[in-house]
């Protein structure tokens, strides 16, 4: 049998044309694994905050508040996280069945945040009327691949303002980080910020420097090239905060091993997201929906396409040159179809993960790769109880290093050129500043847009840009402020 199974693989994944060995796609899959699960876990952690009661006054987590019926916070997050892992394992094995790329898919930080902070939080949709737009988003994305439509659209986009998406979801994520962990605490008012203090008696500054010496080792790690550097120091931090009191155990450390992902399966809410009441609430939340869905698509093509960009600047999984071209269309066809799967279970939009290129990096080149990755997230499904302990440290540990990570695009971004540099500017600082990844995206897009009609440049912008920086005005006017 175990035979017949290496065959297979060999086979199927063409193991010997990749010049590849079973052992290494392992090995690749494994790094993947360690690598992407802070990812995975971190999701979960900003999507409980869409929940109305969830997060106290503190910034942690109300485990025994009721926020969906008779579900608690606690078993809320623990329920998010299992699905975040059933999603993820789904996605990478189809990703590597059908593409045979060693890619891994996994709900996103951007559209979660998005989710999160736009679509509950300012348009005021509950979590189920949000998963219905990123079903309805996925099967329009499925469309714009299949026709062709969503690679376009993306040549579109200027390289200078996807850097500048990707930096400023970056930037906003650390900041948020730096809030959880009391590093910076905000006035009543949030009109200004200021440092942790040195009060050691106070369990707020405790947690501070517990995420600061967190991050510092993490960063050593790194360098050291200690693989899952970003999980093994979010687990150091846990097991750091039990001693300093920053975990509240209570019977048994309070863990719920209530796994009901039934909570939210198939629970797509479709009731509500049009008000009937005058033909002028219908135009208007018909207005939203086209906007929140459209803008789910644009988010998603920022995402796999700065995949593609990542991947150049790796080894490629074939002859030393990603043929974008080729794989493209079929993993942009896998981003829909595992979108709308994903919403259907709860989960926010699936896309691929840029991080996929540590596997690349260890010798993975096939689908073998990504499927290995997602049985090992389908693996830990059980083991979700225990994100129930995450202290707010060891979340704002993974917030402010991904942030980092992810800012690292800055350095592709033209700042010699005012031109590209100001809108890539507004694009990155607007996010975290307005709490509102798609206001920065809008004003970035019409920045770009005025800038270059009034300009006189040598370069061409395609029509579809100015349809788009339009549509985004559109965005920006309506937007809930």
């Amino acid at each position: 049998m175990v035979k017949g199974i290496k065959n297979f693989c060999y086979d199927y994944f063409s193991i010997s044309k990749y010049d590849t060995s079973l052992k290494t796609e392992f090995l690749a899959g494994v790094t993947n694994y360690f690598t992407l699960i802070y990812a995975v876990m971190l999701v979960p952690e900003i999507l409980i905050e869409a929940f109305p009661g969830a997060i106290g006054i503190n910034g942690e987590v109300v485990k025994d508040a009721l926020i969906y019926g008779n579900i608690t916070a606690s078993e809320m997050l623990v329920t998010l996280t299992a699905i975040a892992f059933i999603a993820a394992g789904i996605a990478s094995i189809f990703m590597g069945l059908f593409v045979n790329l060693p890619f891994v898919q996994g709900p996103s930080i951007a559209i979660g945040t998005f989710v999160t902070y736009t679509i509950c939080c300012g348009f005021g949709y509950s979590y189920n009327q949000a998963l219905a737009l990123v079903f309805m988003s996925g099967l329009l994305f499925f469309v714009l691949s299949a026709t062709g439509m969503e690679e376009k659209l993306h040549r579109a986009i200027p390289n200078n303002l996807k850097y500048a998406v990707s930096a400023g979801i970056g930037f906003f994520i650390a900041s948020t980080g730096l809030a959880k962990a009391h590093i910076i605490n905000f006035s009543a008012d949030n009109s200004f910020a200021n440092i942790f203090g040195t009060n050691m008696a106070d369990k707020n500054n405790i947690s501070a420097v517990l995420a600061l010496f967190m991050v510092l080792l993490i960063v050593i790690m790194i360098k050291k090239h200690i693989h899952g550097a970003i999980f093994i120091g979010k687990v150091l931090c846990i097991f750091a905060a039990i001693p300093l009191g920053l975990i509240h155990s209570d019977g048994g450390f309070g863990i719920s091993y209530n796994i009901d992902i039934t909570a939210l399966a198939f629970k797509l809410d479709f009731n509500g997201l049009i008000d009937f009441t005058s033909n002028d609430t219908i135009f208007n939340t018909g207005l939203n929906i086209l906007i929140i869905v459209f803008s789910l698509c644009i988010m998603d093509i920022f995402e796999t396409m700065s995949m593609f960009i990542a991947m150049d600047n790796y080894i490629d999984v074939s002859n030393g040159k990603l043929n974008n071209e080729k794989s493209a269309p079929k993993i942009l066809e896998v981003d829909a179809v595992t979108t709308s799967v994903g919403s259907l279970i709860g989960s926010t939009s699936v896309s691929t993960y840029v991080e996929s290129t540590t596997g690349v990096v260890e010798g993975g080149r096939t689908g073998l790769t990504a499927v290995v990755t997602g049985i090992l997230f389908i693996a830990t499904v059980p083991f979700t109880p225990l994100v129930s302990l995450v202290p707010s440290a060891a979340t704002a540990t993974t917030l402010i290093v991904a942030g980092v990570l992810m800012m690292g695009v800055l350095k592709y971004i033209d700042f010699e050129d005012i031109t590209e540099a100001v809108p890539a500017f507004l694009t990155m600082i607007l996010m975290p500043f307005t709490n509102s990844l798609l206001i920065g995206v809008s004003i970035g897009v019409i920045s770009y847009v005025l800038i270059h009609i009034f300009v006189e440049h040598d370069k061409k912008i395609s029509p579809l840009l100015y349809i788009l920086g339009f549509f985004m005005f559109v965005i920006f006017v309506l937007l809930p402020r």
